[in-house]
């Protein structure tokens, strides 16, 4: 795991957020390379990216599953549609 990664996971783990002072001590105390240091300190992740080789997009796609059982009022592929039952009548 590169040096950048667990700095910023380190970052993450500390709930009180810092003071730029204090992120400059931090980034100055961690053996990043200059480019990340930069990137960090003016806060911009699109050049953090560009320095950790990181993919521009990104995409989930979320489809639902297929259900088994068909829906009131559908019917299965192949399949006649159920006939209903007679009504009886009392006469």
């Amino acid at each position: 795991m590169s040096n950048v990664v667990q700095f910023l996971e380190a970052l993450a783990r500390n709930p009180k957020p810092m003071s730029a002072e204090d992120l400059a001590t931090a980034v100055a105390n961690a053996e990043l390379e200059p480019a990340a240091r930069q990137a960090i300190l003016s806060r911009d992740p699109d050049g953090l990216n560009r320095v950790l080789g990181g993919r521009l997009n990104v995409m989930c796609l979320v489809v639902p599953a297929e259900n088994d059982e068909p829906q009131e009022g559908e019917e299965r592929e192949g399949e006649p549609p159920a006939e209903q039952a007679p009504e009886s009548r009392a006469a």
